[in-house]
C-alpha cells in the first residue's frame, strides 16, 4: 500500500542543513540556560541531541540587555553548533517570556545578529502590529533570514474559527512562516488546533506553518502535527522551554512510525 505524504508547503525554506517544510516536521530543541557557562553547556549537547534546529531563547540571559555581550554569546553558540540552523527568539514577560526585557534590547539584539548572518529565523509576536513586522521584513529583505509570526495563549485556546483567523493575519502580515500555540482546557481544544493548521494549510498551501496544543493534553499535537500541516516540533533537549514538550528521542521514535521514510508497494 502507498504510503500518503503529508501536506508540506509548496515553497518550504532551506536553512543551512535544514529544511523547514520537508517530507518530515524539524524537531527543534529549545536553549534555555541563563548565563555564559549554561548556555554554552546546552549548545555543546547539541551535536550529540542532534535536532533538525535550534531555538535560542535570549530571553532567558541574566545579560540580554547588553548588546555586545548577547551578540558575543549568539556567536559562540554558532560557532559551537555549526551549521544546525536557529531559531532566534526574545519574548518578554508580557509575551510569556522568561523576563521582562525592553523592545530596544531585542531588536537591537536582532538586527545585530541578522546583518552579521548568526540566525535562520526570528520571531516576533503578531500583537506588535503589522507596522512593526513590516519594519522587521525591511531588515530581512536580501537576507538569508526569514520571519516567525507568532501568537501564543499561555491561559486558553481560542474558538476554531479564531484560531484560523489569527493564522491568517499572521500570513497577511507577511510572515515567512506562521506560529500558533496555545493552552488546552478540554480536550476539544486540541482538536481545534489541528482542525485549524488543516484548514490553514489547505487554503495558503505556500509558507510553513508551526502549531501545538500546550500542556500534558496537547501534547499529542507534537507527534501528530505534522499531518494536519504543522511542519515543525518544539522537543526537550536540556531544558523544555513550554508545557507538553516530548524529549527528543521518544519524539523521533513516534516519527519514525509517523512519518516512515520509505514506500510500501
Amino acid at each position: 500500500m502507498k504510503q500518503v505524504r503529508r501536506l508540506q508547503p509548496r515553497h518550504p525554506i532551506q536553512a543551512r542543513n535544514g529544511l523547514l517544510g520537508g517530507e518530515k516536521p524539524m524537531v527543534c530543541i529549545p536553549l534555555v540556560g541563563k548565563d555564559h557557562d549554561g548556555i554554552v553547556s546546552e549548545a555543546k549537547n547539541v551535536p550529540s541531541i542532534a535536532p533538525d534546529i535550534i531555538e535560542l531563547r535570549i530571553d532567558a540571559w541574566d545579560f540580554i540587555e547588553d548588546q555586545a555581550a548577547s551578540l558575543a554569546m549568539i556567536k559562540e553558540v554558532r560557532a559551537i553548533v555549526g551549521e544546525t540552523p536557529i531559531i532566534l527568539t526574545c519574548r518578554g514577560d508580557w509575551e510569556g517570556g522568561f523576563k521582562k526585557v525592553s523592545d530596544e534590547a531585542k531588536f537591537g539584539v536582532y538586527e545585530a545578529a541578522v546583518k552579521e548572518a548568526l540566525v535562520d529565523f526570528i520571531d516576533v509576536e503578531l500583537i506588535y502590529g503589522e507596522d512593526k513586522i513590516k519594519k522587521v521584513l525591511e531588515l530581512l529583505d536580501g537576507t538569508k533570514t526569514s520571519l516567525i509570526v507568532s501568537f501564543h495563549d499561555f491561559k486558553k485556546t481560542p474558538s476554531r474559527d479564531e484560531l484560523v483567523s489569527i493564522l491568517k493575519q499572521q500570513i497577511a502580515a507577511g510572515a515567512h512562516v506562521a506560529k500558533l500555540a496555545a493552552m488546552p482546557q478540554k480536550e476539544e481544544d486540541v482538536l481545534n488546533v489541528l482542525s485549524a493548521t488543516l484548514e490553514v494549510r489547505r487554503q495558503f498551501p505556500c509558507i510553513p506553518i508551526i502549531t501545538m496544543s500546550m500542556d500534558p493534553t496537547g501534547a499529542v499535537t507534537r507527534l501528530v502535527g505534522g499531518l494536519f500541516g504543522s511542519d515543525l516540533t518544539f522537543a526537550v533537549g536540556s531544558q523544555s522551554s513550554a508545557p507538553g514538550q516530548i524529549p527528543v528521542a521518544e519524539l523521533r521514535q513516534c516519527f519514525n512510525v509517523i512519518h516512515p521514510t520509505h514506500t510500501e508497494a
